[in-house]
């Protein structure tokens, strides 16, 4: 019985530790939440490049596309967009509530860029921008 006892506090200590946390911390810049956003997708941890997003229905869409495409890759596809790293070329701050990150990845070094806006939760990714006309 103390067998099984041991054994069960064990495995209840064991789950517990490898729960992974999922609430991401509040992005206190520009930079920080649109890095964050850009690694997690990189990394495919959607859950928290969605915490990372302005939430509305279009942003909602938009980010189901690049998720669905993420994971269309082929297993060695997403495993290089895992390993790249992003490389800023340019932070333009629009106001200071707006700023605009142009990047690209070391894997196939397109250029891409987003706009990181500040809400009451931190700055967020406007996958808007992305998809639409660009300031």
């Amino acid at each position: 019985m103390l067998k099984k006892l041991n054994l069960f506090i064990c495995l209840l200590v064991l789950g517990c530790s490898c729960q992974t946390s999922n609430i991401s911390e509040k992005a206190d810049n520009a930079l920080d939440g649109g890095r964050n956003f850009i690694e997690n997708y990189h990394q495919g941890d959607m859950k928290m490049a969605h915490a990372y997003l302005v939430d509305d229905a279009k942003n909602q869409a938009y980010f189901d596309e690049m998720a669905k495409a993420f994971f269309e890759l082929d297993k060695e596809s997403r495993q290089q967009l895992r390993q790249s790293s992003i490389q800023i070329n340019e932070v333009k701050t629009i106001d200071p509530k707006t700023t605009v990150i142009i990047y690209a990845n070391s894997n196939d070094q397109i250029q891409r860029w987003i706009k990181v806006i500040l809400t009451p939760d931190g700055w967020k990714v406007d996958l808007k921008y992305s998809y639409g006309p660009k300031l």
